[in-house]
């Protein structure tokens, strides 16, 4: 039910003259005051007009016998202070008056002056009253706004918590899962010799820039004399490059019987992924390569798909090679249907390192956003050639690391190291061996 709407002004009259009262009733009457009056005269019936007649204006003569209008503004001020107070007085002075009004009076009327100038000052006290409660009401609007944004604020952000709190559960668990894909022993070859007495030896780092990463390697006994390194490097960050990885995983074990030749894993990967990643609306890639050594014929058998070029350190001559067969590699698996990984092979020696990385490793910037190269990566390669495998990569490491001067890495790394400690190669059939390789290179 909507409540009628105020139409009478309700006036509390402090006045003892029976006739000033009257005259200040006839003039509100007179200028279309519509209002609702209660005249009071002593100290008792103005606290209780103000208390129980709960006026929307007072109207208060200064001097009356045994009370004032200053002792009646600091009543009103205490008991109703949002209540304008009019000071109507014939005898006061004009210093009296200015310290009325600083002490809260709204204005002050000479009652030899009523006519013309009451009427004008009760419009400015009521719309001064209209003005505050309109701010109060919109002061108490925007606190109750702003009260229930502070509320939906704080809801929003416990429910962001606990989704933030669940996903950072998830790829802690994402990052475990993915530290499994990776091997956590090495082989060794022949197949049961120690890592003392093992033909090859590994050394790996594996730096993720965030929770999961778009980098994976693998290390795999092909044969009895041989071992291969499968290495990739997915497009992109986070939890998109980190489902590749899976799927690189999961097609590697899948074409274990291609592990002899490094050509035909890539092809038949590359096929496998373009099934998979062609129905996607936008393109995503993974570069790889995979090196394999045989300790039996001495040679080093590898194939490479975008990736970067990994590195051959002769520790007798203190050179590195590039294993590229002086070609670019071929295109990053995942691009094209009727792509072909040829195999390529080079022969090596006892003492020979091969180093496998991704490109985040060698593109790190420094302060002045230089680049740390594959010419540097070369040249600490090189200061370092005979040092044990795993010092030497955790020193090229290191000096990346120095080189980006604190700086966060912008891309996940991985580096692996093989160390040949011998072969069982029959070194009669050594030079032909040789020129066998060279000569596949050429051709």
């Amino acid at each position: 039910m909507k409540t009628a709407e105020k139409t009478d002004l309700r006036i509390l009259l402090l006045e003892d003259s029976d006739l000033d009262a009257e005259l200040i009733i006839r003039e509100l009457k007179q200028r279309g005051i519509f209002f609702i009056s209660h005249r009071v005269q002593t100290r008792g019936e103005f606290i209780k007009g103000v208390a129980e007649f709960r006026p929307d204006l007072i109207l208060a003569d200064y001097m009356l016998p045994s009370f004032d209008g200053g002792q009646a503004l600091t009543i009103a001020k205490e008991c109703s202070p949002g209540v304008p107070v009019i000071i109507v007085s014939g005898a006061v002075g004009e210093e009296t008056a200015v310290e009325l009004l600083k002490d809260g009076a709204t204005d002050f009327v000479l009652k030899d002056r009523l006519s013309g100038r009451l009427v004008p000052a009760i419009h400015r006290a009521l719309r001064e009253v209209a003005g505050r409660d309109a701010r109060e009401l919109a002061e108490a609007n925007l606190r109750k706004l702003n009260a229930e944004l502070e509320q939906r604020v704080a809801e929003r952000t416990r429910e962001l918590w606990a989704k933030n709190s669940l996903m950072a559960q998830d790829l802690e668990m994402a990052r475990e899962l993915q530290l499994t894909f990776l091997p956590d022993h090495f082989p060794t070859l022949h197949c049961g010799t120690s890592k003392a007495t093992s033909a090859v030896k590994f050394s790996s780092i594996f730096h993720p820039t965030s929770s999961v990463s778009g980098d994976y390697y693998n290390i795999t006994r092909v044969s009895d004399t041989a071992v291969g390194i499968f290495m990739c490097d997915v497009m992109g960050h986070g939890i998109r490059a980190a489902l590749v990885t899976a799927m690189m995983r999961a097609l590697e074990q899948h074409l274990s019987d291609l592990a002899a030749d490094p050509g035909a894993l890539l092809t038949r990967m590359n096929q496998s992924l373009r099934g998979i990643l062609g129905h996607l609306s936008t393109t995503l890639f993974t570069t790889a390569c995979y090196i394999v050594l045989d300790i039996a014929n001495g040679r080093l058998s590898f194939a490479n798909a975008g990736h970067p070029s990994p590195l051959l350190v002769h520790e007798a001559t203190e050179e590195v090679e590039v294993l590229s067969a002086n070609r670019k590699p071929g295109p990053a698996l995942g691009l094209f249907n009727d792509a072909q990984y040829p195999t390529y092979e080079l022969p090596v020696e006892a003492g020979d390192l091969v180093l496998a990385f991704t490109d985040g490793l060698f593109e790190v910037e420094n302060a002045k956003a230089e680049i740390f190269g594959i010419d540097r990566l070369r040249e600490a390669i090189l200061r370092r050639t005979g040092l044990p495998l795993t010092r030497l990569i955790q020193e090229v490491f290191s000096e990346v690391e120095t080189f980006a001067g604190g700086q966060a890495f912008a891309d996940d790394v991985c580096l692996v190291g093989m160390e040949v400690t011998h072969l069982e190669i029959d070194t009669k059939t050594l030079p032909l061996l040789v020129e066998n390789a060279h000569q596949a290179i050429v051709g």
